[in-house]
This record gives structure tokens, C-alpha cells and sequence, in this order.
């Protein structure tokens, strides 16, 4: 039988998601740095972009994707870039997550081959920096992304954790 111990029935312990912006970011082709005894390295640029939802913008030509890939691993993901709002504030996004698909999978996605979405996890963590007051709210929570990769790019599913 199940511990069940640790299970509660206080409201204050349960977490919700609310959707609040969506991002399709367009990337160029992969810098490849080679394999470095982890996996293989390799550097996405990101050339630009939408958001929609809460925040409505254009994310900027700037920054990119810096992955380890692995075929028997999940791929470490770390993107650092920023997106500009419709009013022209500008925020620093730094979105950390992992990538995991069985090994042929895996293969078609670091080619850049279309792939079914449900064949892939891939989930991150961003987080938001920004010097805009009305836009304040997003650098006092914690916020998790679904996300699907693209030929060309990638698309987020940004939740805020309440």
C-alpha cells in the first residue's frame, strides 16, 4: 500500500497555471561546436518573433539557444534573449529546459525535421527581467513553458505558477 502521508488537504498547498503569453521565436541554422565529451554542443541564433497573450511584442534579433544534445539523455536547453512590447518596453528572458524524445525522434528534431509533438517533451523554465513597472508582475512569479520545436523556429506556452 501507498504512503500516502505526505498528501494534504490544505488549499494553501495546491498550485495552479495561468496561461499568460505564447511565443513563436524563428531561429537560424545551428552553430555547431562539436561534441564535447557531454553531448553536442551547439549554438541556435535567434532571429526574431511574436509574443501574444498578456504581453503582446516582437522578440528582437538577439541572443540564442545554447544546447548540449544528447541522443540517450535529454538535451540541456539555455536561451537567452529578449522581446520588445507593443508599447516598446523591453524584457530579458532566460529560459532554461530540457528536450527528451526517443533516439529516432531525437535524430529528426537536432536535423530539423518536423516531428509530432506529442513524441517530445520538452519543457523549461523562464524567467523574466525587466525594467518597465507595468511589467514588474513578471519578475515576481514562477513561470514554466511548454514548448514545440518547429522546423524553423520554436513555440512557448508561458504559464505563471500560482
Amino acid at each position: 500500500m501507498a504512503d500516502e502521508s505526505w498528501q494534504t488537504d490544505d488549499p494553501n498547498l495546491e498550485l495552479g497555471l495561468e496561461r499568460v503569453m505564447e511565443l513563436e521565436i524563428d531561429v537560424e541554422s545551428p552553430i555547431e561546436i562539436g561534441q564535447t565529451g557531454d553531448g553536442q554542443r551547439r549554438i541556435i541564433p535567434i532571429l526574431g518573433g511574436t509574443v501574444t497573450g498578456r504581453v503582446e511584442g516582437t522578440v528582437l534579433e538577439a541572443g540564442a539557444d545554447y544546447q548540449l544534445y544528447r541522443e540517450r539523455r535529454p538535451t540541456e536547453l539555455v536561451a537567452k534573449y529578449a522581446f520588445e512590447t507593443t508599447e516598446g518596453d523591453r524584457v530579458y528572458v532566460e529560459n532554461k529546459g530540457m528536450r527528451l524524445a526517443d533516439l529516432e525522434t531525437s535524430k529528426r528534431l537536432r536535423d530539423g525535421k518536423p516531428v509530432d509533438p506529442e513524441d517530445v517533451y520538452f519543457c523549461s523554465v523562464p524567467e523574466f527581467e525587466t525594467a518597465a513597472p507595468e511589467l514588474e508582475w513578471l519578475t515576481e512569479s514562477v513561470f514554466v513553458a511548454s514548448g514545440t520545436r518547429q522546423p524553423n523556429g520554436v513555440r512557448l506556452a508561458v504559464y505563471r505558477v500560482s
